[in-house]
């Protein structure tokens, strides 16, 4: 099944309004939050690809340069000289190097940058719905065909810092079993919880397919950014705002949201792979559950089991014996990673909508029950002078 329309979007390049932090964080503070240069002791990810699925990247940034290649552009665009184009794909891929500097990035794009001028809403996209039927078929088979060249050229992580846009979220077959036939051959499969915690907080795909390691946003403090959703498939989270990554200008920026985050992970995820490469996908996510700061808690749907240790989890896996690459098991729709949901919590957890959106809905909701009242006060008034008009011709009877 194709998505129709496609509307997958990156989770984020830079949010805003979602977090006023007391203090700036300083540059590079998320290494230092997951112990990675504790871990770079054991590992820095050499010899491991990381396939960074998202608008493409910028090989020549000095944040990349030598560790990076651009691969298919599966939107079948020519526009990689366009000054935006590979905005948010570079900003991931020098996250994910920044954790994993031994590593390699292999570019792939299925996703557009919002500069683009071909970048479209959900509801645009509904709108313009079969204007242009081949495109729109190309773009639907994106994200499933970069997944799947992204297993058949090497890679051994899967980071994909996009998702379901706000108001269209949808299980597509054809991406799901992409996303299996990556674990079958022992990928791993890391995708963004989402940016909407505080406002829809709707599902995200591909965060909700069984088999992928789903990763929140954390502040400084450890907690959950604001935006970052809540659902039962949150295994993780990694830092997700303030962090300090690769920019069109040639330098950097400090951006935040999910989708650096998942980088963040998934180069963690490079470290363990790296040194223990046959170790399976489930056994990797695991690790990182297992390791993680509030395991000892159980999960929750906030932040799944707590902040990602980058060191931890490397020595925990020199005690593990090699896992088979075995297919998740959980149904469509369950939410679960290779089996039902982590803590037996509904797939869909509520969240309270952005106090903005409960004033506007108050204020509705009070028009429109001063609405009724007035109705249904006419309405009465009305057949109290019908009753009255017709009881002298009925006293004439």
């Amino acid at each position: 099944m194709i998505a129709v329309p496609a509307v997958l979007a990156a989770t984020a390049g830079i949010v805003t309004g979602t977090w006023s932090p007391a203090f700036a964080a300083p540059n590079g503070w998320e290494l230092a939050a997951m112990s990675v240069p504790a871990a770079h002791k054991i590992s820095k990810g050499e010899g491991v690809t990381v396939a960074v699925i998202d608008t493409g990247i910028r090989t020549d940034h000095k944040a990349l340069r030598g560790r990076a290649t651009e691969g298919t552009d599966f939107l079948g665009e020519t526009d990689q000289n366009e000054s935006w184009y590979g905005r948010h794909g570079t900003s991931m891929a020098s996250s994910v190097l920044d954790v994993a500097p031994a590593a390699k990035v292999l570019g792939l794009r299925a996703i557009r940058d919002d500069e683009d001028p071909d970048f479209q809403t959900w509801l645009e996209q509904m709108e313009s719905y079969g204007e242009n039927p081949e495109k729109e078929k190309r773009e639907g088979l994106a994200l499933e065909r970069a997944i799947r060249a992204a297993t058949d050229k090497g890679a051994k992580v899967i980071s994909m810092s996009l998702g379901s846009e706000s108001g269209f979220a949808s299980y597509v077959d054809d991406q799901a079993e992409a996303i299996a036939y990556a674990l079958s051959k022992g990928v791993v499969v890391i995708a963004a919880a989402g940016n909407e915690g505080d406002e829809l907080n709707e599902l995200s795909y591909p965060a909700a397919y069984p088999g992928v390691i789903a990763v929140g946003a954390a502040t400084p403090q450890g907690t959950r950014a604001e935006f970052s959703q809540v659902h039962n498939y949150v295994d993780v989270v990694t830092p997700g705002v303030e962090i300090y990554s690769a920019y069109m200008s040639g330098g950097r920026k400090k951006v935040q949201g999910t989708s650096s985050a998942t980088a963040l992970a998934a180069g963690v995820a490079a470290l363990i792979v790296s040194k223990y490469p046959d170790l399976s996908p489930r056994q990797v996510e695991q690790l990182l559950q297992r390791t993680a700061s509030t395991h000892r808690k159980g999960h929750n749907p906030q932040t799944g089991y707590g902040m990602v240790d980058a060191e931890a989890a490397l020595r925990a896996a020199a005690g593990l014996k090699p896992g088979t690459a075995g297919l998740p098991v959980g149904k469509q729709g369950a939410g679960g990673h290779f089996g039902p949901g982590d803590d037996g919590t509904p797939q869909r957890i509520g969240q309270p909508w952005d106090p903005a959106y409960l004033v506007i809905g108050g204020i509705g909701g009070g028009l429109g029950l001063l609405g009724l009242a007035v109705g249904l006060f006419l309405f009465l008034a009305g057949r109290r002078a019908a009753a009255r008009s017709r009881l002298p011709a009925l006293a004439s009877r």
